[in-house]
């Protein structure tokens, strides 16, 4: 489990760390990145696992629908979301706020109950995602603030639709990752001439020199396949955590890689940070390690279903 948790440390911060850099030098790249990214994923996947095609799976291709659906729309969303001069700091904190869409929609659709320490916290991370927002708040974040609305809302409810499919069907990680990611892939139809467009600019950037393969590349193709190796693994550890660990245990290991990530943006991109934003990171990271309660002896959460 150490070893896995260390894995998504290392992939999901260094992917952050790529991503921004990416970003910085083209923000409007976000759906030509996505597009990579599903694709790498399906591609690795029909390499290494030609049986998930070749055999019938394990969950029924209908099960994914609702799932494919919600899990495009979180990706697209909170990756284009940066197009909107979204800062990353803010972008990770905002995506922190998934436990409180998480309560909001338990309550409303699987009509759970939760101890008042839950409120406490998720009242804790709205506070913290607020005071982040206004500490940044310009004309040019609104409509990037309101997509990574959108895509809180939208991931709480794949986490539901994730969790009455696997209660279903079981867990199969390799296969859900695959399928879910080839069957998305039609979507990016929508964007195709921005993802031309960008093609065209990607080839278009400075070359640089591998020395090892002796080949030159344009520096933006070269971040972008960084980027899909690290989200790939990424991904995968993810999976693999998923599938082996507590919620309890992975909740945690995602939000101690979104701090570091958090640090990493600060320190190596001086991203811009003032008291204010730390006082909300303080509140959302706090109120996070609340709903978790990582010190319980116990690791169920304690809610009542009616």
């Amino acid at each position: 489990m150490l070893a896995t948790a260390s894995l998504v440390l290392v992939s999901c911060c260094g992917c952050m760390v790529v991503v921004e850099k990416l970003a910085r030098h083209d923000p409007e790249c976000m759906n030509l990145m996505t597009f990579s990214t599903f694709l790498f994923v399906t591609m690795e996947g029909l390499v290494s696992n030609p049986q998930f095609i070749m055999h019938k799976p394990k969950i029924p291709l209908k099960a994914y629908v609702k799932i494919v659906i919600l899990f495009f729309l979180v990706n697209v969303i909170n990756n284009q979301a940066l197009s909107y001069n979204i800062p990353v700091p803010l972008h990770i904190i905002f995506r922190s706020g998934s436990l409180m869409t998480n309560l909001l929609l338990g309550v409303w659709i699987l009509n759970k109950r939760y101890s008042w320490v839950k409120y406490i916290s998720v009242l804790m991370i709205t506070a913290g995602i607020m005071i982040c927002t206004s500490a940044t708040y310009s004309a040019s974040v609104v409509h990037g603030v309101c997509m990574l609305t959108f895509a809180l809302v939208f991931s709480s409810a794949l986490g539901i639709a994730q969790e009455k499919l696997y209660c279903q069907y079981g867990k199969h990680p390799r296969e859900a990752m695959f399928f879910i990611h080839m069957l998305s892939l039609p979507g990016f139809l929508l964007f195709y001439k921005d993802i031309m467009k960008h093609t065209n600019l990607f080839n278009q950037s400075e070359l640089i020199h591998l020395p090892w393969i002796g080949l030159d590349i344009p520096h933006l193709w070269m971040l972008l396949i960084l980027v899909d190796i690290a989200q790939y693994f990424c991904i995968r550890f993810v999976y693999y955590l998923t599938a082996s660990c507590s919620t309890l245990t992975v909740t945690l290991v995602i939000t101690i890689r979104k701090f570091i990530s958090l640090i990493s943006s600060i320190l190596l991109f001086s991203s811009p940070f003032t008291v204010q934003h730390w006082i909300g990171t303080a509140l959302v990271f706090g109120g996070t390690l609340l709903f978790i309660e990582p010190f319980k002896r116990s690791n169920s959460d304690k809610v009542k279903t009616n």
